[in-house]
């Protein structure tokens, strides 16, 4: 504990960040700016870091500890730029969902336009609204995690304000692909959601299989 707090002393000394710092803020302005500067782009990094974390791991993985290793800073940082746990999640789940919408609406964006069928449509709305990577430990991996922070109600407000873009997103796929009459893009979402859910209750952990087939049939079910 002494060691991580001479840690954290340090960084708040070197980022000109902490009461104590008054050399640093006595420095010229260039010192002072670099000092800010290199602040500035070590917590990026470790917003960065603990996102990739929660969207690849769950919310386990979002530790001081293993967000500042991913980060490559030292653990005192982490500590240091989020107090407490609570911080660190709010951070991770702000920066995943913003990861998560771009992603979306990148790879909707690069879709080519061509009638596809209610299959390969259903396939392409997963993928995207699960963007930027989605495998059949979605559920556990990333479904779970979500409905938990849509749960809490310190996060609910970071997962509604990025929910716009990944339906804008969803919306670029159903018109790229043939389906413009599907007009309730908010209720594709859902049911996309619900297919996931459902799906990993199958035994043969095809998880992806199973809720492309049904949201492909709510699709069909449209006309």
């Amino acid at each position: 504990m002494d060691e991580g707090a001479g840690t954290i002393d340090r960084e708040a000394r070197r980022d000109g960040q902490s009461a104590g710092a008054g050399a640093v803020h006595d420095a010229p302005h260039g010192a002072r700016a670099t000092v800010q500067g290199r602040s500035a782009q070590r917590q990026r990094a470790m917003a960065e870091a603990a996102a990739h974390l929660l969207i690849e791991e769950g919310f386990g993985a979002v530790t001081h500890r293993q967000v500042a290793r991913a980060a490559g800073v030292p653990q005192g940082s982490a500590s240091y730029y989020f107090p407490t746990s609570a911080s660190l999640v709010s951070t991770a789940v702000e920066a995943a969902e913003d990861v998560r919408a771009t992603a979306a609406q990148e790879r909707a964006d690069a879709l080519s336009r061509e009638p596809r069928s209610s299959a390969a449509t259903a396939r392409e709305l997963i993928e995207t609204l699960y963007a930027p990577h989605v495998d059949d430990t979605v559920v556990d991996v990333r479904l779970d995690p979500m409905l938990t922070a849509m749960r809490d109600p310190a996060l609910r407000p970071i997962m509604r304000a990025s929910r716009p873009r990944l339906l804008a997103a969803a919306r670029t796929v159903l018109d790229a692909s043939g389906h413009a009459h599907v007009s309730d893009v908010d209720l594709v979402a859902h049911v996309v959601d619900a297919a996931l859910l459902s799906a990993a209750a199958a035994e043969d952990g095809r998880v992806l299989d199973h809720a492309t087939e049904t949201v492909a049939r709510f699709l069909d079910h449209w006309h």
